[in-house]
Parts: C-alpha cells; sequence; structure tokens
C-alpha cells in the first residue's frame, strides 16, 4: 500500500511541476519521511495466518504497529489468522446502510434472543452447541442468517455436507438422537466495539461448510 502511496504522489508531482526543482523534491521527500514512508520501507507484507485459525481482528494503526503485532503473533505459534481492519473513510460513514442491518422480520427468530442480528453482514460470531457445550468461532461477509442456516442444515443433514465442521461435530459427538440446537453471540461486526474478548474463547478448529465463507 505504501509503495502505490509513493508512486502516486511522485507522479503527481511530475505532472504538475513543468520542470524539476531541489526544493520542491526536497518538500515531498520531507512530507513522505515524517508520514512514515521512509526509503527502502514500500515493499508489502501480509499478516500472519495458520490454515483454520481463529481470526484476531485488530484496528489498523500504523505499519509499524501492525509489524510489531505480527511479529509477536508470528513469534506465538498461535491458531490464529491476524486480520487489520482500517478505520471507516468520510466516504464510508455517509453510505453506509449498516443501520438497516440491525432488524429482524421473523416472528419468534430462533438467533434473534437478545439483539437483532438476524440480517447483520461482515460478522465474527460464536456459536456454543446446546447438547455438549462445544464452541466455534466463524466469519462470514454474507447476511449472518444465511450462515447459520448452512450450518443448522449440516447439523441435521451431515451426510450432505461431508466437509463442514458441523456435520463431522455431529456425527462424532451427536451420532444418536436429534440434531442439537445452538447458541448464537456475535463477537464482532465492522463499525462496533466487540462484544468479547476473542482472546478468551475456546475455538474449534475444521473446515468450513461446502458453500460457505470464512
Amino acid at each position: 500500500m505504501k509503495a502505490n502511496v509513493v508512486q502516486n504522489l511522485l507522479q503527481t508531482k511530475r505532472k504538475l511541476g513543468s520542470r524539476r526543482d531541489s526544493l520542491v523534491d526536497a518538500k515531498v521527500e520531507s512530507i513522505l519521511n515524517s508520514n512514515g514512508y521512509f526509503e527502502g520501507n514500500t515493499t508489502a507484507w501480509v499478516p500472519y495466518r495458520t490454515a483454520d485459525g481463529v481470526s484476531l481482528i485488530l484496528p489498523f494503526v500504523s505499519d509499524k504497529t501492525a509489524c510489531e503485532v505480527n511479529h509477536v503473533v508470528k513469534n506465538s505459534e498461535l491458531p490464529i489468522r491476524l486480520v487489520f481492519r482500517p478505520p471507516p473513510t468520510l466516504k464510508d460513514l455517509p453510505t453506509s446502510s449498516r443501520i438497516y442491518e440491525k432488524r429482524c422480520r421473523e416472528q419468534s427468530c430462533r438467533y434473534c434472543t437478545s439483539e437483532k442480528i438476524y440480517e447483520l453482514k461482515g460478522t465474527v460470531y460464536l456459536i456454543q452447541c446446546g447438547g455438549c457445550g462445544e464452541k466455534y468461532v466463524g466469519e462470514t461477509a454474507r447476511p449472518l442468517k444465511t450462515r447459520l442456516d448452512e450450518h443448522k442444515r449440516a447439523l441435521a443433514n451431515p451426510a450432505a455436507y461431508p466437509n463442514c465442521s458441523f456435520s463431522r461435530h455431529r456425527t462424532l459427538k451427536h451420532e444418536k438422537g436429534n440434531a442439537p440446537s445452538f447458541d448464537v453471540r456475535v463477537l464482532h461486526r465492522p463499525g462496533k466495539k466487540n462484544h468479547g474478548s476473542m482472546g478468551n474463547m475456546p475455538y474449534q478448529a475444521g473446515n468450513q461448510c461446502k458453500g460457505g465463507d470464512a
């Protein structure tokens, strides 16, 4: 990201300036340095993540802070997918439709027990099995109801979802009897503070259901 910022700024300077000026060049270099765009620090890097790791979502403050956090998490060797979320821009604030997501059109909704979560998008959620208490953390960009319905179908018919964590859970833990119920709690969604500390949440690892998203 920083490499693109530097490149675009230099291109803009060349377009606006009719000749090379050492004072202008020095001013541009000073602006870049004061904002953390140092020479040799324009390469991109990818946040640390492990296969089937639990998503640890943190606000993006600066490249330096993000790199330091990434280094600590990587050395810890914990099953974590590190995600840095940028703060909302002025463009995002007046055009956000998130206020319309906090609603539910169903009577006696099985998901909206303490708050309206039926149509929320871009959520990190915690599911606790009503049969054994085992917990699972998931993430989806789609409406939460769509993802939860997929989990519910996998519990009810595990043979149809052989690669899903919930079908394996049903087969291994609840082979006899009816499919267990589950409780849902939203841990995080853009624009709102976390409802709990993800670092303290037990995590059930496993592949996602077919057709779902992480």
